[in-house]
């Protein structure tokens, strides 16, 4: 559950990692058009990677599809994160540990009960189709596709609103919701939080639901996916973005009155990044690139922290675990997937690729120099912590495995 803001061993083979031929994060076959131009892997940050999975490894709990002290949409985004470093290094290493707890959950009721990726929280189950979905376009388990497919499109039927909803109390799937939009609140697009009859909308679930939507486009070609999920980026873009910035700056509305509650947090611009990304890559409209690159400009220069420069300063002063812990880690994950995918493009320029660097090596050095205790890391980047965690750890993998492309 996130609460709005009104109230996530050594590389074996560095050689061959080095020459490894890359696909977008949406193709799984070669046939796909969307096949990267193979690009170098960097082998030392793969190696600081790979060292921080392995120490995450002693705090695995295989019955319950958790770590120790990461549970729900956190583990959902730690899962995502090693699902990348097999995607990105074409490696199968997790295939039979964290690959096979996916497909577990995947394919079991009672799995999904107990890793709270099927709940009453839209968010949730949004953060486990993306984790499902790398683990298939790495080892494809076409179960782990159809059960991301079968919870998206719940959320599409159940929870996602549109004009003709205002003025009304909205009832929907089985879920009335306790009250009436304003007529002249635009919610156009946007997707409840939860399944809950007082539940508001916010930027999470809606910027969530549209990099799902987004990448099953892309994996299955099936234009139903595609309307949904432009009218969730239009909403976002109308209601929760500073135009100027592109960077999400309301992060919810309450369920009556249209009241905005706002919070410039990391990981909905991230998902927003995420998701205008992978239909660039999809459809080769230039309205989506040319969002994406205002909001990755702005997210590498300084608008989530620049003391030091460019250094995230959201939750800097972080003591406990608590949703914010895996806030920062989207957005890398999803800068990184910019820079690699829609660069086999051309389409970042060299100036923009350098900033992305600049920004992914500030935020590593901090971490490296203030958070790191051995192979373990906290998930304070200013030096408040005095030990490492497996909830610390799982914060930052997103940077290590983004700096191993981007570096």
């Amino acid at each position: 559950m996130i609460i709005p803001h009104s109230i996530r061993s050594i590389m074996t083979a560095a050689a061959t990692l080095s020459s490894t031929d890359i696909k977008t994060s949406r193709s799984i076959t070669d046939s796909n058009t969307n096949i990267l131009t193979p690009r170098a892997i960097n082998a030392n940050y793969a190696s600081v990677a790979t060292s921080a999975i392995t120490a995450l490894d002693g705090f695995y709990m295989k019955d319950s599809f958790r770590w120790k002290n990461i549970g729900g949409w956190i583990a959902a985004n730690v899962y995502n994160d090693i699902m990348d470093f097999d995607l990105w290094s074409k490696t199968k290493k997790y295939e039979s540990t964290y690959g096979a707890s996916l497909l577990t959950i995947a394919t079991s009721t009672a799995a999904q009960k107990t890793a709270g990726s099927t709940n009453d929280f839209n968010d949730d189950q949004l953060w486990w189709c993306l984790a499902m979905i790398r683990a298939y376009q790495n080892y494809g388990h076409k179960e782990l596709l159809d059960q991301s497919i079968k919870q998206w499109r719940a959320i599409s039927a159940n929870a996602q609103i549109f004009k003709s909803d205002q003025g009304t109390k909205v009832s929907k799937g089985g879920i009335d919701r306790d009250t009436a939009i304003p007529a002249d609140c635009d919610i156009d697009g946007a997707v409840y939080w939860a399944s809950a009859g007082d539940s508001g909308l916010n930027a999470i679930s809606t910027s969530l639901f549209a990099q799902v939507g987004a990448w099953l486009l892309a994996i299955t070609g099936d234009a139903s996916f595609r309307g949904p999920t432009d009218s969730a980026i239009n909403w976002l873009q109308r209601m929760m973005l500073d135009k100027k910035t592109g960077i999400m700056n309301i992060d919810a509305l309450t369920a009556g009155g249209c009241t905005k509650h706002l919070g410039s947090l990391t990981y909905n611009t991230g998902t927003y990044i995420g998701a205008l990304t992978s239909l660039y890559m999809t459809t080769g409209d230039a309205k989506y690139l040319d969002a994406a690159t205002l909001s990755v400009t702005s997210s590498v220069t300084g608008s989530f922290g620049n003391n030091p420069a460019l250094v995230i300063d959201q939750q800097a002063d972080l003591t406990a675990n608590g949703d914010g812990v895996q806030w920062r880690d989207v957005l890398f994950r999803n800068l990184a997937d910019f820079y690699t995918t829609i660069g086999s493009r051309g389409k970042v320029s060299d100036d923009l690729k350098g900033k992305i660097a600049a920004f992914f090596k500030a935020n590593y050095d901090q971490i490296q120099s203030k958070a790191r205790f051995g192979d373990l890391y906290s998930a304070n980047w200013y030096g408040k912590l005095n030990a490492g965690s497996d909830w610390g750890t799982g914060s930052v993998l997103a940077n290590f495995i983004g700096s191993m492309l981007v570096l």
